[in-house]
């Protein structure tokens, strides 16, 4: 395996493990191993996180939308763990709910841990702060030992549901957003302004993983991706600023805003086999904008027709052939 040259990236390479087999690994990775990460991910995430000559990161802000089951989750709680271990600060996993918060992002970093520890526990003892020695799941927030970076605030990786009023006032170095599509109250939107990136932190940024929304109700999310993906009004297909040396991905960036957001079936799984399936999915039936939103990553109007048009166009041929064409006139004298 080939090492990245960008700290946080070499430090998921290195440190960030799954319970699970990875199969698709180039070799397969056994439970326990580190997460592999495709060709792709690693041109981004390099991208994305390689320091400028006084640290600094390029962007404020990063969208990384994908169809489903692309490992997004992964992603985010790699980015997250990594993030901490290399810059430290206030790590937040920000969802729609509690529950939601906990299960993603915070579970897959407190899998990560655990198994560091049944591996090397004086390794884990490195990472973690001695007051969180006990099981992590029945923590809120996992605090790790202080790195050497100067003027950071305790390094720590806690989990929140959208309620902006118990989150003022915070120091994030790194927020981590589930499925910003969902947050259409007013609250998520102020949310979303409480944990700005904070200018006189040495590095602080925002991380979005998340589907397609839906027009109308999606706001906060379509503002920027009307704003840097930029789809053409009339074909939707994107207009935006393509990034130097990813122009073969579709990666958009504007000012301080970077977005990832693929409409394609990129993972070595999705396979024609398996999207034929999700395709088939009988809860999708009659639901066509849900599978483009889902399978697509394409924006939904989150209303479906009430007969689809192509059974319309099927039961009016079968009406003709019966000879029932246009006999509602008899019934207008």
């Amino acid at each position: 395996m080939t090492l990245s040259s960008v700290p946080l990236v070499r430090c998921i390479q290195e440190e960030f493990r799954l319970k699970e087999d990875q199969p698709h690994a180039d070799p397969p990775r056994k439970a326990g191993e580190p997460l592999y990460l495709f060709p792709h991910q690693i041109r981004i995430l390099e991208h994305v996180f390689t320091p400028d000559a006084e640290g600094k990161l390029p962007y404020s802000t990063f969208i990384y939308s994908a169809i489903k089951k692309s490992g997004k989750t992964e992603i985010a709680s790699a980015v997250a763990y990594a993030f901490t271990r290399v810059y430290g600060g206030e790590i937040y996993s920000i969802a729609n709910d509690e529950e939601a918060a906990r299960n993603r992002m915070f579970t897959r970093i407190s899998e990560t841990l655990e198994v560091i520890k049944d591996e090397d526990e004086g390794a884990f003892e490195a990472i973690i702060h001695p007051d969180h020695h006990k099981r992590l799941e029945r923590n809120r927030r996992i605090r790790f030992q202080a790195n050497d970076q100067p003027n950071i605030p305790p390094h720590l990786i806690q989990y929140i549901p959208v309620d902006y009023r118990g989150e003022a006032g915070g120091m994030p170095a790194l927020t981590v957003w589930d499925e910003l599509w969902a947050y259409a109250s007013e609250s998520g939107e102020r949310l979303w302004s409480e944990m700005q990136p904070i200018p006189t932190l040495a590095v602080s940024m925002r991380m979005v993983v998340t589907y397609a929304g839906y027009y109308g109700e999606s706001n906060l999310l379509y503002s920027i991706y009307e704003a840097v993906v930029n789809p053409d009004p009339q074909t939707d297909e994107p207009q935006g600023e393509k990034v130097p040396g990813l122009e073969d991905l579709p990666c958009y960036q504007r000012g301080t805003y970077f977005v990832y957001w693929d409409c394609e079936p990129r993972m070595p799984w999705h396979t024609d086999e398996f999207m034929q399936a999700a395709k088939d999915d009988p809860t999708l039936k009659g639901r066509e904008g849900e599978y483009r939103r889902l399978w697509q990553n394409r924006w939904s109007s989150g209303a479906e027709p009430f007969l689809d048009i192509q059974l319309i166009d099927r039961l009016m041929e079968e009406g003709s052939q019966m000879g029932l064409e246009r006999n509602w006139l008899r019934y207008q004298a």
